[in-house]
């Protein structure tokens, strides 16, 4: 059984995640973040997937604040599939960090932020383990439709 690790989920898209649940992972996840709005707002989306009428899920957050998270979560490798949704600079070191220490990685876009970013993401890309974006919905057949015709 895989168990999802949250790393300073500071935009929805982590949340979103959680939406379904999935048969091979835990239901607990851990959230490694500092305190404040964005770790509030995570745990309140979570918990309305969890308290939803139809088809709620089963979610079970363990929160570890720290003022520096990367390091923590790397040390304790109480998962193997790392989230990141979050503050853009530096999200390209940060993957590429996570994938080094053979965490599985999700993040959100952009990935690309600055020119330097791109040697570190061609080299969490070659290899396993797996490095992916969770925003999907853009590869959408309708999506895509709906661009051509706005183009």
């Amino acid at each position: 059984m895989r168990r999802l690790l949250f790393l300073e989920p500071g935009h929805f898209h982590a949340a979103l995640t959680l939406r379904v649940p999935h048969p091979s992972l835990a239901d607990e996840i851990v959230v490694y973040a500092s305190e404040g709005p964005e770790l509030t707002d995570f745990l309140a989306l979570v918990a309305r997937f969890n308290q939803r009428t139809e088809a709620p899920t089963r979610w079970r957050p363990v929160v570890v604040t720290s003022g520096d998270s990367l390091p923590r979560l790397v040390d304790e490798r109480r998962g193997d599939i790392a989230v990141l949704a979050g503050k853009n600079g530096g999200k390209a070191r940060t993957i590429r960090r996570l994938h080094e220490s053979g965490f599985h990685v999700l993040a959100d876009k952009p990935w690309l932020v600055e020119h330097e970013d791109l040697s570190p993401i061609r080299a969490s890309l070659a290899t396993w383990p797996l490095v992916t974006e969770i925003m999907t919905g853009r590869h959408d057949i309708a999506t895509r439709l709906l661009q051509r015709l706005v183009d």
